[in-house]
């Protein structure tokens, strides 16, 4: 079990924005138009925070999105702010949800914090209908050989569970996926990280800060900058 949860923390707010997480809406808008996801579509948010992607959709493009996530506290603010839409307590390991039911999933910075991403990308598959897309933004380790210290840490935040691409794509196949697009935007990522150093100094007392001294910060981002954390996105559709 987690001992905390970062995008609880109001520091992590802060710095991320309302998406919490790097580009904001940046790849959210690429995978629209790239998948061609209209006001037709039924779509599911998952890992959907705040419900700033929900809102996003609904008010940008008239499509209305539902949104699922473990966190109590995420799932009582989404409410809150966007009431109009609908947000319900969920995770990857069980999605509540009919077979078929979607046209488009996106796991936005979400799909590296389910506990078991192989039962993830299962219910994911499932709760898709036919050639449904599943568009994917997330963190990865450009030299994933190293990310098996990362695991002594115990809080939930997207970098402590970098993806191995290679693997993540594989998995995706032997399920029935085709991988349509992947592309790199790790621009992002250290456009955040720099945003991070002029706020909080180090990265170390960032960590230590968003996980109210959970973990060793310092020891944390030494662990993590053999990994060479990098940014992703990747299209792929239920074939």
């Amino acid at each position: 079990m987690k001992c905390f949860n970062a995008y609880e923390n109001e520091d992590m707010t802060k710095i991320t924005g309302e998406t919490l997480r790097p580009g904001g809406f940046k790849l959210t808008e690429k995978g629209i138009q790239f998948c061609k996801i209209s006001s037709k579509d039924y779509v599911l948010d998952l890992g959907c925070g705040q419900g700033a992607t929900v809102n996003y959709l609904f008010k940008k493009h008239n499509i209305n999105a539902i949104g699922i996530d473990p966190s109590v506290k995420l799932i009582k603010i989404a409410k809150e702010k966007y009431g109009h839409k609908q947000f319900f307590i969920g995770d990857g390991n069980n999605i509540p949800f009919q077979n078929n039911s979607f046209n488009c999933v996106f796991a936005e910075c979400t799909l590296s914090l389910m506990d078991n991403l192989e039962c993830t990308l299962k219910q994911v598959y499932r709760v898709l209908k036919d050639e449904g897309w599943f568009i994917i933004t997330d963190v990865y380790a450009q030299n994933p050989n190293e990310v098996n210290l990362l695991s002594q840490f115990s809080f939930n935040s997207c970098i402590r569970n970098l993806h191995n691409l290679e693997k993540l794509q594989e998995k995706l196949k032997i399920l029935g996926f085709d991988i349509i697009f992947s592309e790199d935007y790790s621009i992002f990522l250290k456009e955040l990280f720099v945003k991070i150093g002029f706020t909080y100094g180090t990265m170390g007392m960032f960590w230590n800060t968003t996980t109210q001294g959970c973990i060793d910060g310092y020891e944390f981002q030494k662990a993590l900058k053999p990994c060479k954390p990098g940014y992703f996105m990747m299209v792929a559709r239920k074939n």
